[in-house]
């Protein structure tokens, strides 16, 4: 990339910034899309996540979102948009299905790529047995990753399998560690990307 090119695509993520923060989200599409004109990779599963999720001017868009994963996966190999889809095929949906063998393939791609909150949905397969061998060993190996990276739902499925092996003491102090990480993430931004629930489709 040129200097000029590289010119454009920093003021690029500067007008993207600029635009998050007046919740213009549309506007944060059309820049991503110029990024992707520019080879700018990272950008294509951004594009998917905000279809996938909305945003309060971008209707969710469920076509949309597959096709910008897919796009990314296929082009740049992206941990992000293994995750986004891996996110997709365990929820399942009209586009998509619920695919369990899929997720795990590509949350898999996600978690060994550094994207530690894919560990959430494999713990829940391995505490579960879903497309695998039931392992709580392994799911809490997983809940504990994703946990260290701030997620707080985690500590609640680390509290479950304290529960469930007898240790009620560790279970209680995993669930205050749940609450208290959420409370701070909450006073930061109520809207805080580590806060989330996982639907069970």
């Amino acid at each position: 990339m040129n200097t000029n090119g590289k010119n454009e695509v920093e003021l690029l993520w500067q007008q993207i910034d600029f635009a998050v923060a007046q919740v213009d989200h549309r506007k944060v599409v059309l820049l991503l899309k110029k990024l992707v004109d520019l080879g700018v990779w990272q950008a294509l599963a951004r594009i998917g996540e905000i279809y996938e999720l909305g945003a309060v001017d971008v209707d969710v868009n469920l076509d949309e979102a597959v096709r910008w994963y897919r796009k990314a996966v296929f082009e740049c190999d992206d941990p992000i948009a293994h995750f986004g889809l891996g996110r997709m095929y365990f929820v399942g949906n009209a586009v998509v299905g619920k695919d369990s063998a899929a997720s795990r393939r590509h949350l898999i791609k996600a978690y060994s790529n550094n994207v530690p909150e894919a560990g959430i949905f494999l713990g829940i397969m391995s505490m579960s047995g879903i497309d695998c061998e039931k392992d709580l060993a392994k799911a809490e190996c997983f809940f504990i990753s994703a946990a260290q990276a701030g997620f707080p739902i985690a500590y609640r499925y680390l509290a479950y399998i304290a529960g469930s092996s007898g240790n009620f003491f560790r279970s209680k102090w995993l669930l205050l560690r749940e609450m208290f990480l959420s409370l701070r993430l909450k006073i930061k931004d109520r809207n805080h990307p580590n806060l989330w629930k996982i639907k069970n489709g």
